[in-house]
């Protein structure tokens, strides 16, 4: 069941998903009060490996930013909203995800270079519309298993689609990320003109 389909413009090269009130539960505990926290999280490897394994947050990095809008599909279940398999590049091992207050923010990884607690936090109330960098879903609290599908279509068409769709499972415990590679050394690239690999 598709939850939210919708464009997404990066003016930085990444994209994250996140539950603001859980990520900054997180940095509250841990007293961190670091306005980047993308530099944070690749400098101190244990509390980059937190934030993912606790369901804090979802990083996509890197990834081009390109002259046109990435198509983001929130899904339910595994149901890849009618996109051919032949356009599928990749699909990820489940990352957790755990959602508190019912908000899901998607953005372009300036969220974490320039984390504002109280933008984030209140998103949903003072979010301006005229940002194509950042979005939100509803989702009703719970912890998730998220596989993510990065798709590209047939590059002998114009107007080809691209982007990713997260398919979000209910779960009761979190599932455990494989942390046997680190972020940086997946390739999540759906560029039509530089298709990654799978």
């Amino acid at each position: 069941m598709v939850i939210k389909k919708f464009k997404l413009m990066l003016y930085a090269p990444g994209l994250v998903v996140f539950d603001p009130l859980t990520l900054n539960n997180y940095l509250e505990k841990n007293n961190i009060v670091e306005s980047d926290l993308l530099k944070l999280f690749c400098n101190n490897e244990k509390i980059g490996q937190e934030v993912i394994s606790q369901g804090c947050i979802i990083p996509i990095y890197e990834i081009p930013e390109l002259d046109d809008h990435y198509q983001i599909i929130i899904n339910h279940e595994q149901d890849n909203a009618s996109i051919p398999e032949q356009n599928n590049i990749f699909i990820t091992n489940p990352f957790p995800l755990h959602v508190t207050s019912g908000n899901l923010i998607i953005s372009d990884i300036s969220a974490i270079i320039d984390w504002d607690k109280n933008y984030y936090v209140n998103y949903e109330n003072i979010k301006d519309e005229s940002y194509d960098n950042c979005n939100s879903v509803q989702m009703s609290n719970n912890n998730y298993s998220v596989r993510i599908t990065g798709y590209c279509g047939n590059k002998l068409k114009t107007n080809i689609e691209f982007g990713y769709i997260f398919n979000f499972s209910a779960t009761e415990k979190l599932p455990q990320f494989d942390f046997t590679k680190s972020i940086d050394e997946y390739n999540f690239v759906v560029d039509p003109e530089n298709r990654g690999s799978k």
